[in-house]
Protein backbone atom coordinates (compact mmCIF):
# COMPACT_ATOMS: atom_id res chain seq x y z
CA UNK A 1 0.00 0.00 0.00
CA UNK A 2 1.61 3.42 -1.11
CA UNK A 3 0.11 5.81 1.85
CA UNK A 4 1.81 8.75 0.21
CA UNK A 5 -0.19 8.08 -2.91
CA UNK A 6 -3.14 7.41 -0.73
CA UNK A 7 -2.57 10.78 1.13
CA UNK A 8 -1.59 12.53 -2.67
CA UNK A 9 -4.94 11.36 -4.12
CA UNK A 10 -6.81 12.20 -1.14
CA UNK A 11 -6.02 15.81 -0.85
CA UNK A 12 -6.56 16.25 -4.59
CA UNK A 13 -10.46 14.48 -4.27
CA UNK A 14 -11.15 16.38 -1.05
CA UNK A 15 -10.15 20.19 -2.32
CA UNK A 16 -11.61 19.62 -6.10
CA UNK A 17 -14.70 17.88 -5.13
CA UNK A 18 -16.26 20.64 -2.83
CA UNK A 19 -19.76 18.74 -2.44
CA UNK A 20 -17.57 16.59 0.27
CA UNK A 21 -16.70 19.91 2.23
CA UNK A 22 -20.56 20.25 3.49
CA UNK A 23 -20.86 16.19 4.89
CA UNK A 24 -17.14 16.96 6.83
CA UNK A 25 -18.83 20.25 7.56
CA UNK A 26 -21.49 18.46 9.16
CA UNK A 27 -19.51 15.25 10.64
CA UNK A 28 -17.27 17.84 12.60
CA UNK A 29 -20.04 20.18 13.67
CA UNK A 30 -22.53 17.90 15.00
CA UNK A 31 -19.54 15.39 16.12
CA UNK A 32 -18.22 18.07 18.53
CA UNK A 33 -21.29 18.66 20.92
CA UNK A 34 -22.32 22.15 22.31
CA UNK A 35 -20.78 25.13 23.84
CA UNK A 36 -20.82 26.67 27.58
CA UNK A 37 -21.81 30.03 26.33
CA UNK A 38 -25.88 29.29 26.01
CA UNK A 39 -26.06 27.98 29.68
CA UNK A 40 -24.07 31.36 30.96
CA UNK A 41 -26.98 33.63 28.66
CA UNK A 42 -29.69 31.54 30.70
CA UNK A 43 -27.73 31.67 34.02
CA UNK A 44 -28.27 35.33 33.69
CA UNK A 45 -32.20 35.27 32.02
CA UNK A 46 -32.73 33.38 35.35
CA UNK A 47 -31.17 35.54 37.92
CA UNK A 48 -32.83 38.68 36.03
CA UNK A 49 -36.49 37.77 35.23
CA UNK A 50 -39.92 36.10 37.02
CA UNK A 51 -38.63 32.31 35.10
CA UNK A 52 -37.33 31.66 38.58
CA UNK A 53 -41.38 31.10 39.59
CA UNK A 54 -41.87 27.27 39.83
CA UNK A 55 -44.17 26.71 37.12
CA UNK A 56 -41.50 28.64 34.65
CA UNK A 57 -38.94 26.60 35.86
CA UNK A 58 -40.67 23.12 35.15
CA UNK A 59 -41.73 24.32 31.57
CA UNK A 60 -37.74 25.66 31.25
CA UNK A 61 -36.38 22.12 32.28
CA UNK A 62 -38.33 20.42 29.82
CA UNK A 63 -37.75 22.92 27.20
CA UNK A 64 -34.00 21.47 27.86
CA UNK A 65 -34.70 17.95 27.96
CA UNK A 66 -36.82 18.16 24.66
CA UNK A 67 -34.02 19.91 22.89
CA UNK A 68 -31.13 18.02 24.07
CA UNK A 69 -32.82 15.25 22.91
CA UNK A 70 -33.49 16.35 19.57
CA UNK A 71 -30.23 17.58 19.34
CA UNK A 72 -28.38 14.26 20.26
CA UNK A 73 -31.41 12.72 17.47
CA UNK A 74 -30.24 14.98 14.70
CA UNK A 75 -26.69 14.58 15.76
CA UNK A 76 -26.83 11.02 15.53
CA UNK A 77 -28.73 10.58 12.14
CA UNK A 78 -26.37 13.40 10.48
CA UNK A 79 -23.21 11.76 11.65
CA UNK A 80 -24.57 8.25 10.04
CA UNK A 81 -25.36 10.21 6.91
CA UNK A 82 -22.47 12.61 6.50
CA UNK A 83 -19.92 9.07 7.28
CA UNK A 84 -22.03 7.28 4.37
CA UNK A 85 -22.41 10.15 2.05
CA UNK A 86 -18.46 11.23 2.23
CA UNK A 87 -17.70 7.01 1.36
CA UNK A 88 -20.31 6.88 -1.61
CA UNK A 89 -18.69 9.74 -3.40
CA UNK A 90 -15.04 9.03 -2.73
CA UNK A 91 -16.51 5.68 -4.85
CA UNK A 92 -18.43 7.69 -7.25
CA UNK A 93 -15.85 10.11 -7.94
CA UNK A 94 -13.40 7.09 -8.63
CA UNK A 95 -15.73 6.00 -10.91
CA UNK A 96 -17.10 8.82 -12.67
CA UNK A 97 -14.82 11.47 -11.70
CA UNK A 98 -17.59 13.46 -10.43
CA UNK A 99 -19.63 13.40 -7.42
CA UNK A 100 -22.64 15.81 -6.20
CA UNK A 101 -24.43 16.55 -2.92
CA UNK A 102 -27.71 14.80 -3.81
CA UNK A 103 -25.83 11.74 -4.91
CA UNK A 104 -23.85 11.65 -1.75
CA UNK A 105 -27.22 12.58 0.43
CA UNK A 106 -28.77 9.20 -1.01
CA UNK A 107 -25.94 7.27 -0.57
CA UNK A 108 -25.64 8.46 2.87
CA UNK A 109 -29.45 7.94 3.97
CA UNK A 110 -29.74 4.63 2.26
CA UNK A 111 -27.60 3.22 4.90
CA UNK A 112 -28.14 5.48 7.54
CA UNK A 113 -29.63 2.83 10.11
CA UNK A 114 -27.30 0.28 9.33
CA UNK A 115 -24.89 2.75 10.14
CA UNK A 116 -26.06 3.77 13.20
CA UNK A 117 -26.43 0.21 14.31
CA UNK A 118 -22.24 -0.29 13.31
CA UNK A 119 -21.84 2.07 15.68
CA UNK A 120 -24.37 0.74 18.45
CA UNK A 121 -23.01 -2.78 18.33
CA UNK A 122 -19.58 -1.82 18.70
CA UNK A 123 -19.94 1.20 21.18
CA UNK A 124 -22.10 0.02 24.02
CA UNK A 125 -20.37 -3.76 24.44
CA UNK A 126 -16.91 -1.72 24.23
CA UNK A 127 -18.17 0.58 27.10
CA UNK A 128 -20.07 -2.16 28.85
CA UNK A 129 -16.64 -3.87 29.10
CA UNK A 130 -14.61 -0.73 29.60
CA UNK A 131 -16.55 0.26 32.77
CA UNK A 132 -15.78 -3.39 34.58
CA UNK A 133 -12.29 -3.39 33.62
CA UNK A 134 -11.84 -0.52 35.35
CA UNK A 135 -14.16 -1.69 37.94
CA UNK A 136 -11.99 -4.80 38.41
CA UNK A 137 -9.20 -3.21 38.04
CA UNK A 138 -10.15 -1.30 41.55
CA UNK A 139 -10.94 -4.03 43.49
CA UNK A 140 -7.88 -3.84 45.64
CA UNK A 141 -9.85 -1.28 47.61
CA UNK A 142 -11.88 -3.78 49.11
CA UNK A 143 -8.75 -4.15 51.69
CA UNK A 144 -9.79 -0.93 52.88
CA UNK A 145 -12.34 -2.02 54.33
CA UNK A 146 -11.09 -4.75 56.07
CA UNK A 147 -10.32 -4.30 59.39
CA UNK A 148 -6.77 -5.21 60.94
CA UNK A 149 -5.11 -5.37 64.16
CA UNK A 150 -3.10 -2.89 64.65
CA UNK A 151 -2.62 0.67 63.54
CA UNK A 152 0.54 -0.12 61.63
CA UNK A 153 -0.72 -3.26 59.82
CA UNK A 154 -3.84 -1.06 58.27
CA UNK A 155 -1.62 1.21 57.01
CA UNK A 156 0.31 -1.26 55.05
CA UNK A 157 -2.30 -2.69 53.77
CA UNK A 158 -4.19 0.42 52.71
CA UNK A 159 -0.70 1.23 51.25
CA UNK A 160 -0.30 -2.33 48.96
CA UNK A 161 -4.12 -1.69 47.96
CA UNK A 162 -3.82 1.79 46.64
CA UNK A 163 -0.59 1.02 44.76
CA UNK A 164 -2.08 -2.57 43.54
CA UNK A 165 -5.09 -0.60 42.37
CA UNK A 166 -2.50 1.83 40.64
CA UNK A 167 -0.90 -0.94 38.81
CA UNK A 168 -3.92 -2.55 37.59
CA UNK A 169 -5.33 0.54 36.88
CA UNK A 170 -2.69 1.34 34.66
CA UNK A 171 -2.71 -2.10 32.86
CA UNK A 172 -6.35 -1.52 32.49
CA UNK A 173 -6.14 1.41 30.92
CA UNK A 174 -3.40 0.07 27.83
CA UNK A 175 -5.85 -2.45 27.57
CA UNK A 176 -8.81 -0.07 26.87
CA UNK A 177 -6.71 2.10 24.86
CA UNK A 178 -5.72 -1.29 22.80
CA UNK A 179 -8.65 -2.70 22.04
CA UNK A 180 -10.60 0.90 21.38
CA UNK A 181 -7.31 1.40 18.59
CA UNK A 182 -8.35 -2.14 16.77
CA UNK A 183 -11.80 -1.41 17.30
CA UNK A 184 -11.80 1.76 15.53
CA UNK A 185 -9.81 0.17 12.84
CA UNK A 186 -12.70 -2.36 12.21
CA UNK A 187 -15.49 0.22 12.34
CA UNK A 188 -13.42 2.00 9.56
CA UNK A 189 -14.07 -1.32 7.45
CA UNK A 190 -16.91 -2.13 8.41
CA UNK A 191 -18.53 1.52 7.24
CA UNK A 192 -17.11 1.25 4.11
CA UNK A 193 -18.42 -2.49 3.49
CA UNK A 194 -21.73 -1.22 4.71
CA UNK A 195 -21.77 1.16 2.13
CA UNK A 196 -19.74 -0.22 -0.65
CA UNK A 197 -20.51 -3.37 -0.73
CA UNK A 198 -24.33 -3.33 0.52
CA UNK A 199 -24.15 -5.26 3.27
CA UNK A 200 -26.23 -5.24 6.80
CA UNK A 201 -24.90 -4.66 10.08
CA UNK A 202 -23.35 -8.02 11.70
CA UNK A 203 -21.78 -8.84 8.08
CA UNK A 204 -19.80 -5.40 7.63
CA UNK A 205 -18.04 -5.79 11.07
CA UNK A 206 -17.71 -9.34 10.29
CA UNK A 207 -15.86 -8.56 7.35
CA UNK A 208 -14.03 -5.74 9.25
CA UNK A 209 -12.69 -7.86 11.50
CA UNK A 210 -11.46 -10.39 8.59
CA UNK A 211 -9.97 -7.87 6.63
CA UNK A 212 -7.59 -6.54 9.48
CA UNK A 213 -6.75 -9.74 10.30
CA UNK A 214 -5.62 -10.14 7.03
CA UNK A 215 -3.88 -6.72 6.55
CA UNK A 216 -3.05 -5.57 9.50
CA UNK A 217 0.11 -4.13 8.48
CA UNK A 218 -1.28 -2.72 5.68
CA UNK A 219 -3.92 -1.11 8.00
CA UNK A 220 -1.97 -0.28 10.79
CA UNK A 221 0.38 1.55 8.76
CA UNK A 222 -2.73 3.77 7.40
CA UNK A 223 -4.20 4.59 10.80
CA UNK A 224 -0.61 5.87 12.15
CA UNK A 225 -0.16 7.61 8.71
CA UNK A 226 -3.48 9.25 9.15
CA UNK A 227 -2.77 9.89 13.10
CA UNK A 228 0.34 11.67 11.64
CA UNK A 229 -1.52 14.13 9.34
CA UNK A 230 -4.31 14.46 12.18
CA UNK A 231 -1.70 16.09 14.47
CA UNK A 232 0.16 17.74 11.90
CA UNK A 233 -3.18 19.77 11.13
CA UNK A 234 -4.03 20.20 14.50
CA UNK A 235 -0.46 21.80 15.41
CA UNK A 236 -1.06 24.55 12.29
CA UNK A 237 -4.06 25.22 13.10
CA UNK A 238 -4.34 25.78 17.11
CA UNK A 239 -2.68 28.61 17.22
CA UNK A 240 -5.37 30.25 14.86
CA UNK A 241 -8.48 28.94 17.44
CA UNK A 242 -6.44 30.27 20.17
CA UNK A 243 -6.87 33.62 18.74
CA UNK A 244 -10.25 33.40 17.46
CA UNK A 245 -11.42 32.74 20.78
CA UNK A 246 -8.77 34.62 23.25
CA UNK A 247 -10.07 37.94 21.04
CA UNK A 248 -13.62 37.18 21.77
CA UNK A 249 -12.63 36.35 25.02
CA UNK A 250 -10.84 39.63 25.36
CA UNK A 251 -13.71 41.40 23.44
CA UNK A 252 -15.98 40.17 26.16
CA UNK A 253 -14.48 41.17 29.44
CA UNK A 254 -13.08 44.25 27.72
CA UNK A 255 -17.14 45.43 27.40
CA UNK A 256 -18.36 43.80 30.27
CA UNK A 257 -15.88 45.79 32.31
CA UNK A 258 -16.82 49.25 29.94
CA UNK A 259 -20.73 48.72 30.68
CA UNK A 260 -20.67 46.59 34.02
CA UNK A 261 -23.35 44.33 31.58
CA UNK A 262 -23.18 40.36 31.64
CA UNK A 263 -25.38 40.40 29.11
CA UNK A 264 -23.41 42.85 26.69
CA UNK A 265 -20.14 40.94 27.77
CA UNK A 266 -21.51 38.00 26.87
CA UNK A 267 -23.44 39.34 23.44
CA UNK A 268 -20.03 41.16 22.19
CA UNK A 269 -17.95 37.93 23.23
CA UNK A 270 -20.51 35.76 20.51
CA UNK A 271 -20.09 38.01 17.52
CA UNK A 272 -16.65 36.63 17.52
CA UNK A 273 -17.12 33.04 19.26
CA UNK A 274 -19.73 31.81 16.80
CA UNK A 275 -17.83 32.86 13.91
CA UNK A 276 -14.86 31.42 15.20
CA UNK A 277 -16.60 27.79 15.96
CA UNK A 278 -18.11 28.03 12.59
CA UNK A 279 -14.77 28.38 10.47
CA UNK A 280 -13.33 25.82 13.08
CA UNK A 281 -15.99 23.20 12.34
CA UNK A 282 -15.24 24.14 8.76
CA UNK A 283 -11.71 23.28 8.78
CA UNK A 284 -12.09 20.38 11.14
CA UNK A 285 -14.57 19.03 8.31
CA UNK A 286 -12.13 19.61 5.48
CA UNK A 287 -9.92 17.42 7.40
CA UNK A 288 -12.37 14.89 7.83
CA UNK A 289 -13.20 14.47 4.51
CA UNK A 290 -9.73 13.65 4.06
CA UNK A 291 -9.29 11.42 6.57
CA UNK A 292 -12.42 9.39 4.86
CA UNK A 293 -11.21 9.74 1.68
CA UNK A 294 -8.26 8.40 2.58
CA UNK A 295 -9.76 5.43 4.22
CA UNK A 296 -12.13 4.77 1.26
CA UNK A 297 -8.93 4.97 -0.51
CA UNK A 298 -6.67 2.30 1.16
CA UNK A 299 -9.69 0.35 1.99
CA UNK A 300 -10.24 -0.45 -2.58
CA UNK A 301 -6.45 -0.91 -2.76
CA UNK A 302 -7.02 -4.22 0.21
CA UNK A 303 -6.70 -7.66 -1.67
CA UNK A 304 -8.92 -9.49 0.77
CA UNK A 305 -12.26 -8.15 0.71
CA UNK A 306 -14.29 -11.17 0.44
CA UNK A 307 -15.04 -12.53 3.78
CA UNK A 308 -13.13 -15.66 5.18
CA UNK A 309 -15.30 -17.55 7.79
Amino acid sequence: MEYSKILKRAAHITWNHRALWLFGFLLALFGSGGGSSSGRGMQWTLDRTDLNRPEWIGLLVVAIVVAVFVFVVLSIVLNSISRGALIGMVREVEESDGTTVRSGWKAGASRMLSMIGIDLLTGIPAAIVALTLFALAASPLLLLFVRQGSAGRGEATATVAILFTVLFELGAFAIVVIGFLVLSMVVELAYRRCVLENEGVVASLRGGWNMLRANKGKIAGLWLVLIGTGLVAGLVTLPVYLLVFGLAGGLGTGVYLATESTTLGVLAGLLLAVPGMLAAAFVSGLYQAFQSTAWTLGYSELDTLPVVD
